[in-house]
Order: C-alpha cells, then structure tokens, then sequence
C-alpha cells in the first residue's frame, strides 16, 4: 500500500481491509500511538525552547543523536526526518536500544530515537517532540475481534470501546514505568487504572 501518514486515514484503511479480507473488526482506537518519538532531556529541550520536531531547524546542528543502526541508515529513518525537517544533526550514534534512553539521560548524547509509550520516558523525565509535520507513521493501538464473536455477543465491542480515546501517550508511558520501573504486576496496574476511569469496582 502507498505510506500514509495520516492516522485516521490510516484507520480507515486498516479497518476497511482486516473487514474486507479477513472478516475481523478494529473497534475504536484508546488513544495512545506507540510510534517513534525523538525525545531529549527536558531540561535541555527547555533551554533550547524545543517542543516539537520543526524547533529543532538551526539548533540540531550542534546536537547528537543517538538511534538503533536500522533508525540512523534507514531512509524512512534519521535521513528522511532530517529531509523533511530540513535539519541535519552534528553527528548520529548507533545504539543498542536499551542504551538509549541512558545515554540521553546522562548526557552522552542530546536526543533520542525513543517510543513514545516507554516506560523510562517518566522515569527519566524526558519530553518526547511533537512531530508537527507527521513523518513518524501511526501505531496507534485498537482492539481487533472476530465478526463471528460480535455477531454472538455485540456487547463485547460495547464493553472495549469504553476505553477508546482515554490513554493518551504520557497515561500509557506512566502505566508501563509502573511495571518496568516499579516492577508491579501488569494486571495490578490495568485494574488499578480502570478503577481510577470508573470502569471497574
């Protein structure tokens, strides 16, 4: 298929082929988009006034970014962005992606490659860039369910869309910190947060 970068077009796409060729329905998406996301220091992103992805024309000239191989030689990776923002960064360091998130913590490098759902983006108080201009394609994360089951019970597509649109990124990296960081049980953290929406006792 052509790229397509717009997320509800990208949803209608998705939706209207898993319908069309598989007979199974995405039900409505919960909010967060576990896409790529550059992320720095927030410290760092606020002296330099960066907030999102274009901030970055005539100030990624003197910053280091650190990124997995495949992100630095890949051309929908660190040379289209640069491209499309039309910024070059100083110098590009191949990383392995657990020593990432450290080495922009620690000032090794000034930006990452990160996810925008990671749990250490919070715990390492980091800001993940706006990508104003939508390079990054969607990952947003929506049920998928067999037509045969909704066709038996309807009620189960009522019942997961409650949740659709109610974590955002931050709601999503803030529950994942709680399990990688805090080392808590993944089912404790869900029923603690559906308590905390009102959809469960």
């Amino acid at each position: 298929q052509p790229v397509e970068t717009d997320p509800d077009k990208v949803y209608d796409i998705v939706k209207k082929m898993y319908k069309d060729q598989l007979n199974l329905v995405w039900l409505k998406p919960w909010g967060f988009n576990n896409t790529y996301a550059m992320t720095m220091r927030k410290d760092r992103a606020d002296e330099l006034g960066v907030k999102k992805l274009s901030d970055l024309k005539g100030k990624a000239e003197n910053l280091v970014m650190g990124a997995t191989q495949e992100f630095v030689t890949r051309a929908d990776g660190a040379p289209g962005l640069q491209t499309t923002y039309g910024f070059k960064f100083k110098d590009l360091k191949s990383m392995d992606p657990g020593l990432m998130y450290t080495a922009v913590a620690e000032k090794q490098v000034d930006i990452i490659s990160a996810f925008a759902t990671d749990g250490r983006i919070p715990t390492l108080n980091l800001l993940p860039l706006a990508d104003d201009k939508h390079y990054f394609p969607p990952y947003y994360a929506a049920p998928v369910v067999r037509q045969d089951l909704l066709d038996k019970a309807p009620d189960v597509a009522t019942t997961l869309d409650q949740l659709a649109g109610k974590i955002d990124d931050a709601k999503m990296a803030s529950l994942n910190a709680e399990v990688d960081s805090k080392k808590r049980d993944p089912a404790d953290v869900a029923k603690d947060f559906l308590k905390s929406m009102g959809l469960v006792k």
